[in-house]
């Protein structure tokens, strides 16, 4: 098991980190045979749980800050452990201060970075470690970290894109649906009320009184519901299996599937444009990169083209069997092969991308906004309007 600490050493100095021990006593008597005096040690829970969807994970914004500032003290001279200690102590997020005392004591064990870092690859994936290989072969760790925490800034514009633009319809939806549940719940039953016998109000009065009466009655089965729906997907989500169903359903809606395809362009040609100004060689970099990809059938698309690449074909030609570009694009990464700029062009692809991304989101963007309005005035509407038609015909209906 691994345990979470604090400490204190002789001199007095605070200690925080993990340890691996079989219990707590164990783990106290490690921290002994170290100097150190546990102030508090408490086992971490690796258990996958319900609980365990809403408990703090690393975020891509703390990751980006902390590979940014490891780049920048390692520039200013600090050794690597002393580094991550720093951060470590100025960081107040618990997610990312348990992962960076992980790699400290991986690295105080006699791990090197790469290595230490390699044990939470789920986290960093597979792209992050061979360039931190690379840097740590070359010397040249602290550009290495700079061109990842620029590259983790890339996709954290590219997200936050995304989400600002879906922020929106979300709001309008949200506020439709209440709009319409207060109606159910609080108007439509007041007004039922005035009809003694339902069967002679017309067609409509009694759709929308049945259907309030409904809502009414079993509005804590119906809440409920949507509750375990919506933790039941929060978990499902988490699997990989469900989660690269449902990326592939949502990439085939229209519009959906054009930011889908542009955003692992975007990713593609990002990671590829970094690898190689790292010096890794291309087959070597269509590898890393087919992992970094998001959509399982473009994933198999870009695997089956490393699989070419490695006949001898040429990197211009593999990528048109698959649909991540478009025929001027591939154009353009011919050149590239051609003059031995790949770097540079698909730097170039990458920008090109997130403008054309940005055009589509905003097209979308500007579709949404008066489709939501409408469905939400016709929903709304409809309802008042029965409502109003209702309370007319009152007068042919015997009371």
């Amino acid at each position: 098991m691994e345990f979470e600490y604090k400490a204190i050493d002789n001199q007095g100095t605070r200690h925080q980190g993990v340890v691996s021990a079989t219990n707590q006593a164990d783990a106290q008597k490690k921290l002994l045979t170290e100097g150190l005096n546990a102030l508090s040690i408490k086992p971490i829970d690796n258990t996958k749980s319900i609980s365990s969807l809403f408990s703090q994970k690393v975020t891509l914004d703390q990751l980006e800050f902390f590979t940014s500032e490891l780049a920048l003290l390692l520039e200013s001279g600090i050794r690597v452990d002393r580094g991550i200690d720093i951060i470590k102590k100025a960081n107040g997020h618990p997610a990312l201060t348990r992962l960076l005392s992980q790699i400290s004591a991986s690295l105080k064990k006699g791990a090197s970075l790469s290595e230490a870092f390699s044990q939470h690859e789920q986290l960093f994936g597979p792209l992050y470690i061979s360039l931190l290989k690379i840097g740590e072969t070359s010397g040249n760790l602290p550009e290495v970290l700079q061109r990842l925490s620029n590259d983790l800034k890339f996709q954290k514009d590219l997200r936050s894109q995304i989400s600002t633009a879906l922020t929106y319809p979300s709001v309008i939806f949200f506020v439709c649906i209440m709009a319409v549940y207060f109606v159910l719940t609080f108007i439509v039953p007041k007004m039922s009320g005035i009809f003694t016998d339902l069967s002679q109000a017309p067609w409509y009065t009694q759709m929308i009184i049945n259907v309030s009466n409904f809502f009414v009655d079993y509005q804590v089965i119906i809440i409920s519901g949507i509750v375990a729906a919506i933790t039941g997907l929060t978990y499902g989500l988490k699997q990989p299996e469900v989660k690269n169903w449902f990326y592939v359903k949502i990439s085939h809606l229209p519009g959906i599937g054009s930011v889908i395809l542009t955003a692992e362009r975007i990713r593609f040609s990002q990671s590829m444009a970094m690898m190689l100004e790292a010096g890794l060689q291309l087959d070597t970099t269509l590898e890393l990169t087919a992992n970094t990809l998001k959509h399982p059938e473009l994933k198999r698309d870009a695997k089956l083209a490393l699989k070419q690449l490695k006949t001898g074909k040429q990197l211009s030609h593999v990528l048109e069997k698959t649909r991540i570009f478009p025929d001027f694009f591939l154009s353009i990464i011919k050149v590239g092969e051609e003059t031995g700029r790949l770097p540079r062009v698909f730097s170039e692809v990458a920008q090109r991308s997130k403008s054309e991304l940005e055009g589509i989101i905003k097209k979308l963007t500007t579709m949404l906004e008066p489709i939501m309005l409408i469905f939400m005035g016709g929903f709304v509407g409809g309802i008042v309007i029965t409502m109003l038609m209702s309370m007319v015909s009152i007068n042919d209906v015997p009371f």
